[in-house]
């Protein structure tokens, strides 16, 4: 009967560490992918250099499967990473980035809206911009971007393995 509390003290604690393993995991990954957009929304797409940038940051931030596809939308005239919409200052100043866990969320493997319990490494990162229209040259009315990434450690490092948001569903 002594031991009980014991254990009870030991099992509390091995649970608390899990959860600051968890908190300290989420923290890494979302700090990872507002690195990421911030580098990407530095680049100017209608420059070679940048273009050649865009593969180095690709490589860094994504699993080679994601980054493939990524270009592979790029090829095709979209920015998987933007929801075509573009990113900016502005739009990294208001951008949040939040786990999804047991809750109403896009289930990856389903591309529908449901409750998933327990999704791991799943991440909603949004933010709002002003598109600018190409043949006015002005900027129209906001839009907002909803994104979807899952994150995974490869090499032992956390990288982007999955981005949704419509437009990389219909990708070969």
């Amino acid at each position: 009967m002594k031991a009980t509390p014991y254990i009870l003290a030991v099992l509390f604690l091995i649970t608390i560490s899990q959860a600051y393993a968890q908190i300290d995991n989420d923290m890494k990954a979302m700090h990872m992918i507002k690195d990421f957009y911030t580098a990407y929304s530095s680049l100017n797409f209608k420059s070679a250099a940048d273009r050649s940038k865009l593969d180095s940051l690709l490589e860094k931030y994504l699993t080679p499967e994601e980054g493939k596809k990524v270009k592979r939308g790029y090829k095709q005239g979209h920015d998987i990473m933007t929801n075509d919409s573009g990113i900016n200052n502005k739009s990294l100043e208001g951008m949040f980035i939040r786990t999804i866990s047991d809750q109403k969320a896009l289930n990856i493997e389903t591309s529908k809206y449901e409750i998933i319990k327990g999704v791991k490494d799943a991440y909603e990162v949004s933010y709002v911009v002003n598109p600018v229209t190409p043949k006015l040259n002005e900027v129209t009315t906001q839009t907002g971007v909803l994104i979807h990434i899952l994150v995974v450690k490869y090499s032992g490092v956390i990288k982007i393995s999955y981005v949704t948001n419509g437009l990389s569903d219909g990708l070969p």
